[in-house]
This record gives structure tokens, sequence and C-alpha cells, in this order.
């Protein structure tokens, strides 16, 4: 089988650029993850049965990479869950051709029975890399710089620096932050951490 390539987040971030540029230049927010796939990609998303407790997963993608699979209570129930399943199999999808043209499996116990016939290192890339696509897709960084100045300005007044560039300041920020992109906050306290966007505050903006 083909190795799960061992790209960076620099070098996901460049393909997730390009996806956006290529399906939403308009940056418009929420990014419409499911319109994106379903209409401008022409792939199926299926909705499947108990899929999570049935056999632990949020989602797959096809063997073919025609179809996204969702576990269909997710799909109804949690819209920020689902967002990111979908732009997390997407990310399989743009990033890991190589590895689907070498594989076949035909239901989710194949699937999971693959996954576990891998190395765990391999796992590992291919989750991780799944993972970083979907924050930089559904939380384009462009946009969260934008936000998060716009949040600096409504509460610098409030908070003396020590408070407004930490950590746990933006932690309990992108509770607020996360309704503009609809996804959980966790996405984007990872996003504001992994583009270093404290730090490009404390370079540019004034208390």
């Amino acid at each position: 089988m083909t190795a799960v390539p061992k790209l960076t987040y620099r070098d996901v971030a460049a393909k997730a650029s390009d996806f956006i540029n290529q399906y939403h230049p308009s940056l418009e927010l929420p990014v419409p993850i499911e319109e994106i796939i379903d209409v401008k990609m022409g792939l199926d998303i299926v909705p499947f049965p108990r899929l999570y407790k049935d056999h632990g997963l949020n989602g797959f993608l096809s063997h073919d990479r025609t179809a996204i699979y969702v576990d269909e209570y997710q799909a109804e129930q949690f819209n920020e869950k689902y967002r990111y399943t979908l732009a997390h199999e997407l990310g399989h999808y743009v990033l890991h051709k190589s590895v689907y043209e070498e594989i076949s499996f035909k239901s989710p116990d194949e699937y999971v029975k693959w996954r576990l016939s891998i190395p765990k290192e391999d796992i590992g890339w291919y989750e991780t890399q799944g993972d970083w696509f979907a924050g930089l897709v559904l939380v384009p960084t462009s946009r969260l710089e934008q936000i998060c100045t716009e949040i600096f300005t409504k509460y610098k007044s409030k908070f003396p620096p020590e408070i407004i560039f930490s950590e746990d300041f933006w932690s309990y920020a992108s509770n607020e932050i996360s309704l503009v992109f609809e996804v959980n906050p966790p996405v984007v306290e990872i996003q504001i951490r992994k583009e270093r966007i404290i730090d490009k505050l404390r370079s540019t903006m004034e208390i």
C-alpha cells in the first residue's frame, strides 16, 4: 500500500488555500462546506444510520472518492460537528488520492479493518492531516485574523495587555468567534494557536 504522505502543516495550509481559492474565493462566512462538496464538486453526501454507534466513525470517504458517508444522527443534530466531519473527509479527498488508489473497501467494517492494518505512524499522519485541512478550510486564516482583530478592538479597553494577549483570553473568545464560522470553539482555538494569531496581534495592535 502507498504510504501516507508526510505533509507538514504548511504543506496542508498551501493545499487548503488553493482549495478555497478555487471553490470559495469570496471567503464569505460561514464557509458553505456542504454546498461545495455536493454542488460544486459533485460528490455524494450520504447519511449513514448508527455509523458512530456501531463502528466508531463520524464519517469516511468511499474507496473510489465519490462519496462522503457521515453519521446520520450527527448530520441531523450537531451542525458544527457535521460540518467538521465533512471538511475532514474532504481533506482525505484532496490530500490522500494516492492512498485511496491502492485500497478497496465496501463497508464501514472493511474501512475500519483497513485502518487497523496500517502502521500507527501512517494513520497518525492520515488523521492529523485531515484535521489540519478541516480547520484551515472552515476557518480561513485571513478571515480569522480579521475577526480576531475585531474582537481585540471590542475588548482592548476592558482588559489589560497581560489578559488580552493571553491564551486563556483567546480560549474564552473562541466561543464567540466560533459562531461566525459555524464550528465548535476548539476548532477556532486550535487555529488561533497554529496561526500564531496572538503574536500577530501583539506585533501590530496597540493598547
